[in-house]
């Protein structure tokens, strides 16, 4: 009796070991089955594009979207480095081009498309004290006085540009004819949002010296999202090359099926609403 007792309780202690361990692996199975989706994006739509993650990861709880944002440039030669890009959003056509017209191409074949488009403004800052030149301030054309010492902009050197308003702003200027006159004051910020970061400063740090500034060009959404400084103008769209978001799913990409539905998603109704409504991107 008493061996059959043994027997019976090593039977159910088998049983429950048993029940545990497969439990263990169906906790686990879940995170297995998650995918991970590596999306490089320019820095000016970090407000946006995390929104807009958290409306997509809620509609599709598989997918763990995970951005890298930065300069378009910078991404760039991030990703021909080997940099694990599923999905490239630039600020401007150049940088995707140059991963469009490699031999072989590095995008899949009619994956690119513009998600959104942009405007370029000057701003200048808000919070006291404000300088003489910074208060009096109206127009890109108002730089050129000599109470206007440092301007902040995006750092527009390179093949293609490293900062896409960078070169934007230099494209207003040049057309407005007075870029040369202005070359002594401008200084240059390693993306977009540090434009804006040095104006609601007042200051940027050059080569380890604190420049004064007293205006900055960035992106019309960048200015909105801040409330340290004022729209002074809006450049033309005739003043400089037209301002898109490029996307590309890169041919690297292991998860193609989830990048084409991100994108997809991108242009559908929820995301471009967030774009538009929320943030202020113009649809493409």
């Amino acid at each position: 009796m008493n061996r059959r007792r043994l027997i019976a309780w090593i039977a159910t202690a088998a049983s429950s070991m048993m029940l545990v361990i497969g439990l263990q692996f169906l906790n686990l199975s879940p995170a297995s089955s998650v995918t991970t989706l590596n999306v490089y994006a320019a820095v000016s739509l970090t407000n946006a594009l995390n929104a807009i993650k958290t409306q997509y990861q809620n509609a599709n709880p598989g997918v763990n979207v995970v951005y890298t944002f930065g300069a378009s440039g910078t991404l760039l030669s991030q990703i021909q480095a080997g940099a694990p890009a599923d999905i490239f959003i630039s600020a401007a056509t150049s940088q995707i081009d140059v991963l469009q017209n490699s031999t072989p191409s590095k995008l899949v074949a009619a994956s690119r498309k513009n998600v959104v488009k942009n405007r370029l403004v000057l701003i200048a800052p808000t919070t006291p004290p404000v300088s003489a030149g910074s208060a009096t301030l109206t127009s890109f054309n108002g730089l050129t006085n000599a109470n206007i010492t440092g301007i902040a902009i995006g750092d527009y050197t390179g093949t293609p540009p490293v900062v896409p308003a960078g070169n934007y702003a230099k494209q207003v200027l040049t057309s407005r004819g007075i870029f040369t006159t202005l070359s002594s004051k401008l200084y240059r910020a390693s993306n977009v949002r540090n434009v804006l970061t040095a104006v609601e400063n007042k200051t940027l740090l050059v080569g380890g010296v604190n420049k004064t500034i007293n205006a900055g060009v960035v992106y019309k959404t960048d200015a909105a999202i801040s409330n340290k400084v004022r729209v002074v103008q809006t450049a033309l769209t005739t003043e400089s090359d037209s301002i898109v978001y490029p996307l590309g799913i890169l041919t690297r990409t292991k998860v193609l099926t989830t990048a084409q539905s991100f994108s997809n998603y991108l242009s559908g109704s929820t995301a471009q609403n967030i774009f538009k409504n929320t943030y202020g991107f113009i649809l493409p």
